[in-house]
């Protein structure tokens, strides 16, 4: 199984990039090294800027992501499941850490208790 501490540790100081290095970005890379799968293909390369993710993702980011996500919905996390969660009034890409939700942000990784939207695992 990927080693989440050491993904975490690897990406954590990369510069964020809409479309390339960002929270739903870096959740599906993460989903690339943990099941081989890449949730985020379709939108890769389609925005470059917070107007243009905004856009893409007007009906809410879950509704946009969700059909992308070929594992089981689950009722509870474990470590190194990913997520949508409500942070600051937004929903945002997530990776439960066993104890947080982890997600990126323009200042490097953040961790949360968010409400939980939808989980996704094993």
């Amino acid at each position: 199984m990927a080693d989440l501490a050491a993904y975490v540790q690897r990406t954590a100081g990369l510069p964020w990039a809409w479309g390339r290095q960002d929270c739903t970005i870096w959740v599906a890379d993460w989903c690339i090294e943990r099941w081989g799968a890449d949730p985020a293909e379709r939108f890769r390369g389609r925005y470059r800027s917070e107007t243009e993710a905004m856009l893409l993702t007007a009906s809410g980011l879950l509704e946009t992501v969700a059909p992308e996500i070929r594992l089981r919905r689950k009722a509870a996390p474990a470590e190194g499941d990913i997520g949508v969660i409500e942070f600051r009034g937004r929903e945002v890409s997530a990776i439960w850490s066993g104890s947080h939700w982890l997600f990126r942000t323009p200042r490097g990784i953040a961790m949360a208790l968010g409400k939980v939207i939808a989980i996704w695992g094993d």
